[in-house]
């Protein structure tokens, strides 16, 4: 158990310093007693509870006074997220999730550490074999595969977390030939001298990820962007530094940060050397990022990438320190975004459990300075601020988790705007991003005005580390993907997302359920798509075994997703979050279920829902998938690449089944919903196939074909819904109908948005209450319009629907008399005489006959009423007709009885604005039990 990072914190409690000495050991659980295990929560619980005011470390004591134990107090040290568990182990991300958690319980009780280690980053002096995967750096294939996903990004060997930064690299015709993207990576959960490093891939897709430098070798140290010079072999050479890296690692392990241009103001470069003499090419890559030190310290480096080169350290010493945002409750201090206004840097620094984003600023990349009246005052603990305008609105994306006992992951981001001095100022609520609790620590860039695009790393800091662990799943030591890339929009209220897709949709199976009983097998790898035949209540159940259960139930416009996980995951997996459906009835639902995780889609709302489920019984374990309401369940695989010659196939197939609809339903067409939306994703998708053409060469074109993609699935799903609608007279009618109680509705509300404004106008007659009123008056007349013209359809489509039902009647009636007749025929063939078998086979002929009589009369009794209900229907919609125009007129003679009895009041004026206001009264009671009588029938066409 050698070679453990030993960190040491002072920290005041009271009037006290405080020492503590935490050991730091890998993104997960290492575990340090191999006898104990507990969870995240459980550790912090477990240092509170401790009566001993004395640190320990190796069997020695170091007894130091304390004040009170106070949860404000004693909040700042280790890692980016080191938590301390009762195992004796610490888990470490850029998260503060860990970090507080250490941070806060250590208070005045003791810390114990298994056995002290060197603070140098030497190799062990024990003997090593030569092929030892702690310390061979080549050893993945040794990895136990469980928890690796199908079509999502899994790295190479060892554990990952966060997203750094996506940074696009233009050609020199300024198009994108790809995306660099680093994230958090630990290639040696098995080495006790534990460190962790950028990681860097390219993709031209956000699908396909490949290694920055070395594709053909995944492990080497070619693609480890920024190293930690912790790592080395079994003769103590550095295996992540490269050989021209050779002025020395002055960090110790790395964590979040982010990356700009050299040239990133006026294309002019911040720097042109570092502190060795070494050139800066005016184009590098500069990183800012958070490191730990051995003294608990968090600090920012600066580190520089020439052209196809390993990050290099600017200097030896951090350019950040937390002492520049002066005493905070918490020393929480990491995950630097850099941006600039044109003139300077601006870096938004995660405060942690300061419940803030600091905002500092820079005019040369070095020197920075904070005003606190800049910072960003949030909820919660928060991580990984990011800023990003998507369609004029500037938002803050950030990560956060309720508090340091809840470690429990979202994605969270803010409206504000930028002001004239280029900071991000807070204007609105704090939103989800994701309502699932496992994209956490994501990335993000700007791919035009109105998209940008997301990855994340899909995962929690409650459950996750446990995955990670040697003893919970012995020999797997790898873990750890991206989520599904998502393309983020933003309507105008709300982010929205859209899958981008890892390939063609292959359909396999088409399947019809009905209830619970119907039971259908999803493998891993697979995209289902649910519809349902309405959008009431309903649940969702998906189970892999009798510990491995996700519930997704639908009801009071939330959509409530229930995970058990209760076996091997220390403390298990069981949660219940919710999210709303905007009021919007659900009738469709997308999973997209791989190995490790299922993402719930609704693309009626664009809301994605991820979450973390592991195979742990054995690797690409199938669901059961069941459903407590009618609909289709349609598989679909994953095949070849989305690209342009797939997706204008695609198109031309969407199209043509539409043109069939079109032809289909004729003069009503411009009035079926599923028809309009079916032909607004059509367009949608041809101008994402447009942009992808006039980007031959660039990247971009690529997520503008995954788009185009996205929106011909909603456009076939809805082609398939007016598939389902009838052309009968009937049918049709049924729909006018529905549609004249919207209009009605409209109406009614414009009507009362009206008269509100005119009391306000009255009360007081201001330009904005007059324009408030004009604006009113415009839309109750609009609505008014519409709901006429319905009114006029229906009645057109209630004469058609008649001829269809007296036809029906008519063909019914004769069938009744046909029947009549087979029946006395048969009666009088019944009174002569027959031999036993013969009287039975007649019998039996006559009971049936009997029966399609009874049948028949009940049919044309039904056509029969429901004949009168329409002719009554008509009735009453010509009564509207009718008495709406006699009203204008009446109410019009009214008004101008009424102003001249006002001004002459006599008998004769009086008794004649009388006699018209009953007749106004008698057309209003006339029309509103018309419109009471269409209401409450509207199913008179069914």
């Amino acid at each position: 158990m050698e070679n453990r990072k030993l960190h040491y914190k002072m920290y005041k409690s009271g009037k006290t310093w405080v020492v503590a000495g935490i050991c730091t050991i890998s993104f997960g659980l290492a575990v340090l007693n191999n006898n104990v295990q507990a969870s995240a929560n459980e550790s912090a619980e477990h240092v509170q509870n401790v009566g001993s005011n004395s640190v320990t470390v190796a069997g020695t004591s170091s007894n130091v006074k304390s004040g009170d134990n106070n949860d404000n107090q004693g909040e700042g040290t280790t890692q980016s997220g080191a938590s301390i568990s009762s195992s004796g182990a610490v888990q470490q991300s850029s998260s503060a999730s860990t970090s507080s958690s250490a941070q806060q319980s250590v208070g005045s009780s003791s810390v114990t550490v298994a056995q002290q280690s060197s603070s140098s980053n030497s190799a062990t002096s024990a003997e090593v074999k030569p092929n030892d995967p702690k310390y061979d750096f080549n050893y993945s294939p040794t990895f136990n595969p469980k928890f690796e996903q199908n079509f999502h990004y899994n790295n190479p060997q060892g554990y990952s977390n966060d997203i750094q930064s996506i940074v696009p690299k233009y050609g020199s015709d300024g198009k994108v030939q790809y995306w660099e993207v680093y994230y958090l990576g630990t290639q040696y959960p098995n080495n006790l001298n534990y460190s962790s490093h950028w990681y860097g891939l390219k993709t031209t897709d956000f699908v396909n990820f490949t290694p920055i430098s070395n594709p053909d070798n995944p492990a080497s140290k070619d693609n480890v962007a920024i190293p930690d010079a912790a790592y080395k072999d079994a003769k103590g050479n550095s295996v992540e530094v490269a050989d021209n890296n050779k002025n020395g690692i002055p960090w110790e392990y790395v964590a979040t940060g982010s990356v700009i241009s050299n040239n990133a103001i006026n294309n002019k470069p911040l720097f042109t050397k570092d502190e060795w003499g070494n050139l800066i090419d005016s184009d590098a890559e500069l990183a800012y990022f958070s490191t730990f030190g051995n003294n608990g310290t968090q600090n920012v480096f600066l580190a520089y990438k020439n052209k196809d080169s390993q990050f290099h350290p600017y200097s030896s010493e951090y350019v950040v320190s937390s002492s520049i945002v002066g005493k905070q409750p918490s020393a929480d201090f990491r995950d630097p975004y850099v941006t600039n206004n044109g003139k300077q840097l601006i870096m938004y620094v995660a405060g942690g459990l300061n419940h803030k984003m600091f905002t500092l600023t820079s005019s040369d990349g070095v020197n920075w300075k904070h005003n606190i009246k800049d910072d960003v005052q949030l909820d919660g603990l928060v991580e990984t601020p990011n800023i990003q305008t998507i369609s004029g609105q500037t938002v803050m994306i950030y990560s956060a988790q309720p508090s340091i006992s809840n470690k429990l992951g979202f994605t969270k981001y803010v409206t504000g705007y930028i002001d004239n001095n280029g900071i991000f100022k807070r204007t609105g609520a704090i939103k989800n991003l994701d309502d699932g609790s496992d994209l956490y620590a994501g990335n993000y860039v700007k791919v035009d005005n109105d998209t940008v695009a997301n990855v994340g790393w899909l995962g929690d800091w409650i459950y996750t580390p446990s995955i990670w662990n040697e003893s919970t799943f012995p020999g797997v030591l790898h873990a750890g993907s991206f989520t599904m890339s998502r393309a983020l929009q933003y309507n105008g209220k709300e982010i929205t997302s859209i899958p981008v897709e890892p390939g063609q949709s292959k359909l396999d199976s088409k399947n019809k359920v009905k209830s619970t009983k119907d039971v259908i097998k999803v493998q891993s790898s697979k995209k289902v798509e649910i519809d349902y035949a309405d959008g009431n209540k309903k649940n969702v159940y998906l189970v892999r075994n009798s510990h491995n259960k996700i519930t997704i139930s639908f009801s009071n416009n939330k959509m409530t997703v229930t995970r058990k996980e209760d076996k091997n995951v220390v403390k298990g997996m069981n949660l219940t979050l919710s999210t709303s459906l905007n009021n919007v009835k659900i009738k469709r639902v997308i999973l997209y279920v791989d190995n490790s995780s299922v993402e719930i889609y609704l693309p009626q709302i664009k809301k994605m829902f991820t979450l973390e489920d592991i195979a742990n019984e054995k690797s690409n374990q199938a669901y059961s998938l069941k459903t407590d309401k009618p609909g289709n369940v349609n598989i679909y695989s994953f095949t070849g690449s989305v690209d342009s010659n797939y997706v204008n196939g695609l198109y031309s197939s969407v199209q043509n089944r539409f043109n069939k609809m079109k032809s289909r339903f004729g003069s009503e067409t411009s009035q079926l919903s599923s028809v309009y939306y079916a032909n607004r994703n059509l367009k949608t998708a041809m101008s994402y196939i447009n942009k992808a053409k006039n980007l031959n060469g660039d990247s971009t074109a690529n997520v503008y074909l995954a788009m185009a993609n996205y929106y011909l699935s909603n456009a076939n799903y809805w082609n398939d819904e007016s598939n389902k609608l009838k052309t009968d007279a009937s049918s049709v009618a049924d729909r006018y109908v529905a549609r004249l109680g919207k209009a009605k509705s409209s109406y009614n509300k414009s009507e009362k948005e009206l008269s509100a404004a005119k009391r306000k106008m009255n009360k007081k007659h201001s330009r904005a209450n007059v324009k408030a009123y004009n604006n009113a008056l415009t839309a109750y007349r609009a609505s008014q319009k519409t709901y006429y013209s319905f009114v006029n359809d229906v009645y057109k489509q209630s004469s058609l629907a008649l001829k269809d039902t007296k036809r029906k009647a008519a063909i019914t009636k004769r069938k009744v008399s046909s029947d009549n007749a087979q029946l006395r025929k048969l009666k009088k063939t019944m009174k002569k005489h027959h031999s036993k078998k013969q009287a039975k086979k007649l019998s039996t002929q006559y009971k049936k006959l009997n029966k399609l009589v009874k049948s028949n009369k009940m049919a044309y009794s039904k056509l029969v009423n429901k004949e009168k209900a329409i002719v009554r229907y008509s009735a009453e919609i010509s009564t509207i007709n009718r008495d709406s125009k006699a009203l204008k007129t009446a109410e019009s003679k009214a008004a101008k009885a009424k102003a001249v009895a006002k001004k002459h009041k006599t008998r004769k004026n009086k008794a004649a604005y009388a006699k018209l206001a009953k007749k106004v009264n008698r057309l209003t009671n006339a029309i509103s039990n018309a419109q009471s009588y269409i209401r409450k029938n509207s199913s008179t066409f069914k």
